[in-house]
């Protein structure tokens, strides 16, 4: 798919190249503009076509508009059916997308309950699963783009830390001619069974009701799958096709001998030619863009980054901060929870030591990297005379207590801009008081006055 931008310059739009189809359109109107040239050049024009064919009761603007008209009808409606297609494409892509995350992301978090006492069978679970829906999500997107039958796909996570019983039935259930099962449908079967059975084992500890949502959300994106295989194998269909087809060369055939009788210059006749069968066929050429919008086109939906997407999604799910439980350093009442909005970004909350520590963890350093050499040991010197009074040592300084001492700090400012604020709301209060007091003694006043 092509990104573009409506805020550049104009030239760079209309000029584009790659995935245009101006430049199709282009060659398919100058037939008729060497037509339209070559019949004003022997000033061949349509009234002796009308005598012969007793149509004196009609100019050739109408029959040109009404052969038009039927022509501009029939695109119109390919061009909508076309868009409708396109864009029913690209969310049926999401829907699925959001549905298959949402059930992997479901099961993840349903084995954080006994991820300690079953941290073998959690973590196998989890693996085998993140792989899996990587795997679907990548063949569902290659039987959308009719492309299952090529040697490489779409770039899915670590397929061959799979089981090798599990990588031989996945490959030999679409190339056995005898078995030519659907993948989609054998890994969807899988990621079944490999829920099952971890609700069976305990790594997955949740409630059946609760469990069996995740089965609905798998099965509605198969349901968005079947959707979006419905526009691949479904095409527009072919009378309509045939009839558009048909007219247009008719329209570019008849067009130039219309013009060569209404215009009396040859280079406007040219450009009156041009511009109907131009605009037809340009129309006609989005719309044949638009009807299949999966592919490798440079028009049709981006396959490749919503693979790239569903990966790195799935990523996320294996990170090691996955199982984090979120909690608050304190609580607030509705008004103070009200009063403390903010556009900041989290990490402008994070402070300097716990960035150092996110670097740190961020880039470890390598087990193989050589152990640095221990300091030598200072020199023996003789005991010297203790002192009258030794202070006691300063201990260390953590980060843990840095980070305790940036808390109570805080809280402490939040707890004087309250108060602060109270007496502020206080003192608004008084002088709106004071006002009212003073604007009804002015008021008394001119009234006595006026008396």
């Amino acid at each position: 798919m092509i990104d573009y931008s409506n805020d550049g310059w104009f030239c760079c739009l209309v000029f584009a190249w790659r995935g245009s189809v101006i430049p199709m359109a282009m060659v398919e109107s100058i037939p008729s503009a060497i037509i339209v040239a070559f019949l004003m050049y022997f000033e061949v024009t349509f009234d002796e076509f009308q005598q012969k064919a007793d149509l004196d009761s009609l100019s050739p603007s109408q029959l040109w508009a009404a052969f038009s008209a039927s022509l501009l009808f029939l695109i119109s409606f390919r061009t909508n059916t076309a868009y409708s297609r396109f864009w029913e494409g690209t969310t049926l892509l999401h829907q699925m997308f959001g549905e298959w995350f949402d059930a992997a992301s479901c099961l993840i978090a349903f084995s954080t309950l006994d991820r300690k006492k079953k941290a073998a069978q959690v973590a196998d679970f989890r693996a085998t699963l993140v792989r899996l829906f990587s795997l679907l999500h990548g063949t569902a997107l290659e039987e959308i783009a009719l492309t299952d039958s090529e040697e490489f796909g779409y770039p899915s996570l670590d397929t061959g830390g799979l089981d090798r019983e599990t990588l031989k039935y996945l490959a030999e259930c679409k190339s056995n001619p005898a078995l030519n099962f659907n993948r989609v449908e054998v890994l969807i079967h899988m990621i079944q069974n490999l829920v099952v059975n971890a609700q069976d084992d305990g790594a997955i500890k949740i409630p059946p009701p609760i469990l069996s949502r995740v089965f609905q959300t798998i099965s509605r994106g198969q349901v968005n799958l079947a959707n979006c295989k419905k526009i691949t194998s479904t095409l527009f269909p072919f009378p309509y096709a045939q009839l558009i087809a048909l007219l247009l060369f008719v329209f570019r055939l008849g067009t130039p001998a219309v013009m060569a009788s209404i215009c009396t210059s040859q280079p406007w006749g040219i450009f009156f030619t041009i511009v109907p069968v131009f605009c037809l066929y340009a129309l006609n050429l989005v719309a044949t863009e638009l009807e299949l919008p999966f592919g490798s086109d440079p028009n049709d939906l981006p396959l490749q980054e919503f693979q790239e997407h569903m990966n790195t999604s799935l990523v996320m799910l294996s990170h090691d901060n996955v199982d984090n439980i979120p909690h608050t350093v304190k609580t607030m009442n509705f008004r103070k929870l009200q009063e403390s909005t903010t556009t900041l970004r989290p990490s402008c909350f994070i402070s300097k030591q716990d960035e150092v520590e996110v670097g740190k963890d961020q880039d470890p350093v390598p087990s193989s990297a050589p152990a640095p050499a221990p300091a030598p040991p200072p020199p023996v010197a003789a005991p010297a005379p203790a002192p009258a009074a030794a202070a006691p040592a300063a201990a260390p300084l953590t980060a843990a207590a840095v980070e305790q001492a940036a808390l109570t700090g805080v809280g402490q400012l939040m707890t004087k801009f309250e108060d602060l604020t109270e007496q502020l709301c206080k003192l608004s209060q008084q002088v709106s008081q004071h006002t009212e007091i003073l604007s009804k003694s002015s008021r008394c006043k001119a009234s006595t006055v006026s008396m």
